[in-house]
This record gives structure tokens, sequence and C-alpha cells, in this order.
């Protein structure tokens, strides 16, 4: 089994994470009982949490193995690793009563008093916090004393990935390494997304206000379901699997903790790279309509909670990205708490949904440093228009733009439409062999040539 473990064997994303820069991954891994190794060979990560259990008590202490934080990437552990972005070095929590107040009184009138954890759900949530915190204490040690200008971005990811690993630990390396901040466009449909692989993104994300308008004719009501996200994210992410990786929306998980679980692993197992899920009550709606209501804390980690062991289970590193629509009836402080326990728990992202001024935007990656955001940015709604310039210099690595698309897409087919009514043509300029490139058509005639056919023969 040790001659296994040597060149030109490929660590795994496992191994990558495991040890620190420099160690040889068969040598480090023969300190250990070979009983107690800290993980199994296999292409995608376990919790860190079974991972550091698994180590005998004194291994972290004698540094005989530096175990991968469950939220510092290797490239931030090494100051000398390429592609380090020039930042401010993160700030500490600035919360007090004074600016809290201020944050607070943004949101409206209709902000209600805070709701903190009850009892039980403090109780509930306190082993796993404190088993992820010693997971990450080695990190924080070191990284705490990096220069300034070296980055730090709380999500777990490889230092290197191939072209043949999934799209969730592309995005991994994306989110830690990334010169610029990942602009993600709305995509909902094949067209949609088609033209965004064409324009060329780093990522893109799948609406599920412009899935449920398209597929379903429907508002952003809560009316799709598991089926209808799924099926259209898994046409979208294999239209190019190696392509950009593909955010996508999971609502509220479309039940209780066991229909979270199937719809994560229907996911990863669709090509999702990454998904968000909220803590709305069933009957949601948009993030950016009013009369938003929100699950308790308790349940909303429950939600979480789902979500990390049905990715162990598949043992899959697809992204979780925690989202809070709690702002207009909880406050600024219950979201930050929010965010904050399921940061804890194992989600890698968090989205503060609808934030009402860019003081606020800004406060809240200061609040959660070094773990990352995202911005959703929606044209219109309720939040300011921050571009990808202001939301970058404010700490942000992700930003998805739910309206890109299918905004647009809806005032040119008006536009069309109500012009073919009044005038009798259209006034497109458009030809459809335009429309059949950006889909694909001279791919599909190559994987015709290569296969010794001649459909195409004659031309098209």
């Amino acid at each position: 089994m040790k001659d296994a473990l040597r060149p030109p064997y490929k660590p795994t994303v496992v191994e990558r994470e495991l040890f620190a820069p420099g160690e040889h991954v068969s040598e480090t891994l023969w300190k250990l009982p070979a009983d107690r190794l800290p993980f199994d060979d296999r292409k995608r990560p376990i919790s860190l949490v079974a991972e550091v259990k698994s180590l005998p008590a004194d291994a972290l202490a004698k540094g005989e193995v530096v175990a991968m934080e469950s939220q510092l990437s290797k490239s931030q552990a090494n100051p000398w690793e390429e592609n380090v972005i020039p930042t401010k070095p993160a700030k500490s929590s600035i919360l007090n009563e004074t600016n809290l107040a201020s944050l607070d009184a943004a949101v409206g009138d209709d902000t209600k008093p805070l709701s903190p954890l009850d009892t039980a759900g403090k109780a509930d949530l306190a082993p796993q916090v404190e088993a992820n915190r010693c997971a990450n204490s080695s990190a924080l040690t070191r990284n705490a004393q990096l220069p300034s200008s070296t980055p730090i971005v709380g999500i777990k990811c490889p230092r290197t990935y191939s072209a043949t690993d999934p799209p969730s630990t592309r995005l991994r390396h994306m989110v830690a390494n990334s010169p610029s901040i990942i602009l993600c466009p709305g995509v909902y449909d094949g067209l949609s997304a088609r033209i965004a692989l064409h324009v060329g993104f780093k990522g893109m994300y799948m609406t599920g206000a412009g899935t449920t308008a398209s597929c379903l004719g429907a508002s952003d009501l809560g009316i799709a379901h598991l089926h209808d996200m799924r099926t259209n994210a898994e046409m979208i992410a294999n239209l190019a699997p190696d392509g950009p990786p593909l955010i996508a929306d999971m609502d509220t998980g479309y039940g209780g903790p066991l229909v979270i679980s199937r719809a994560v692993k229907q996911y990863a197992r669709a090509g999702v790279a990454a998904f968000h899920i909220e803590d709305q009550v069933p009957e949601k709606r948009c993030g950016h309509l009013a009369g938003k209501e929100v699950v308790d804390t308790d349940t909303y980690m429950r939600r979480i909670r789902a979500c990390v062991d049905a990715r162990e289970q598949i043992r899959s590193d697809i992204i979780i990205v925690a989202r809070t629509d709690a702002l207009q009836s909880r406050g600024y402080k219950e979201c930050i708490d929010r965010l904050g326990h399921a940061r804890d728990l194992g989600a890698d992202m968090g989205i503060l949904e609808g934030v009402p001024t860019k003081q606020m935007a800004a406060q809240a990656v200061r609040d959660l440093a070094p773990w990352p955001l995202c911005y959703n940015s929606v044209e219109n709604g309720h939040s300011p228009l921050i571009t990808a310039a202001e939301a970058q210099e404010m700490g942000y690595r992700l930003m998805i733009f739910s309206f890109a698309g299918i905004a647009p897409a809806y005032a040119a087919i008006m536009e069309t439409f109500t012009r073919l009514r009044d005038h009798g043509v259209t006034g497109s300029a458009v030809r459809p062999k335009t429309i059949f490139e950006v889909c694909g058509l001279e791919e599909e005639m190559r994987l015709d040539q290569a296969a010794g056919g001649s459909a195409f023969s004659k031309g098209v």
C-alpha cells in the first residue's frame, strides 16, 4: 500500500488539503498508525470534522500532521503561492450598539426586535461548532502572521487542480485564488447559458426566478420544486462540463432534512458546483419582494446540517452557500449571527440578501471575514447598484446577477412582439444560423465528421 502512494501517484483532493505545503504525502502519512489514517483513498473530500476526530489526540500538537483547516486554503497558507490577490487585511468585526442601530434603521420601519437563539438551539449547535473551531486552530495561528498583502479567504480548497476535477473543486480554487471577483450572469435556459458561454465568463448562476418564469411561466413564489430546478441545472451544467462552474438556486431545500439531503445529492450528481439555500418559510418569494418571512434559527441550522451531511455521504466537495433573508424582519445582527452559525456548521460561503445600503454590504464582509461572501446583484430591486469593482473593493469574492439574462430578454421580446402586432414584422437582424452557431453548431459538425458521418457534407 505504501508504494501506491509514491510518484507518479496523484494526490486526491483530500490528500492535498490535509498536508502542509512542502510535505510529501507518503512520508507524512506513515507517521500515523496504519489504522488511524485521516482519510480513505478516494476522489472526494470527507468532512473535516471527521478527519480531525480520526487523528491521534496529540498529532497536531507534535506537528506530525497539519490538517487543512475547515475554512482556509493552502494557497493562502503559503504567502509565496502564485495568484495571491493584493487586498487589504481583513478588519475585525466592529459591531457595537451605535452602528447596529444605524444598520438596522436602514432596513426599514418593519424591522422587529432581534430574536436570539433559544437555549435549546445553542446547546444543539455547540458540539459541532467546537469541533470545527479545533480544526481551524492551527491555520488561524499560521495565517495571523502572514503579510498584510496576502488575502485570507476562508474556504477549503486544494492548492492545485486538474482539468478532470469536478467543477466544485475548480470553483473552490477560483474563490480562494482568483485575482478578481468572479462574475456570474444569471442564466435560466439553454440559450441564455449558451450566450454566457459564448461571451466568456468564469462562472454562471442559474436563477430560480428565471427558471420559474421561463420553465413554468410563473412568479418566483416557491412554485418551482426540486425536479424543475435540478432538471434545468443539469442541462445547463452539462452544456460545457469543463467550462465555467455553475452556481444554482436551491430555494429553501424543497422540504425537511430528508428532502434537502436528496436535493444536495441530485445537484452534485447533476454537475452543479455550488448552491445557495435560504432561511425563508416554505411559502417563499423572491428575495427582492416585500413581506418575506423566515423560519427560526434552529430550523435553518437543521437545513444547513442536512446539506453538510448529504455532501459527506456522497464524498462531494460541492459548495454550500448559506443565504439569509431575515434582514426585513429580524435585523442586521441576527442575519450575521445566522450566517456565522451556518459557517461554523460547514457552509462554505454566505449571502446577505436584500441589503439596503452599500455601507451594510461592506460591513457584512468585515463582520464575517475571512469567510467569503457572495453578493446578489438585482438591479431595480431592494439593494443599491454596486459595481463589480466596488464589490471587489469591499471584499466580496463572487457576484451573481440574477436578472442579467431574463430582464433584457423580457424587454427585447416585449418590444419585438409589440412591433409584430402593430406592424406585421419583427424587425430582427439576427440570422437563424447565428443562434445555432452560439448553440454549438460547429462542434456538432465536428463530432459528426470525426465519427465518419456525412450529415453536413453539403454544408449548412
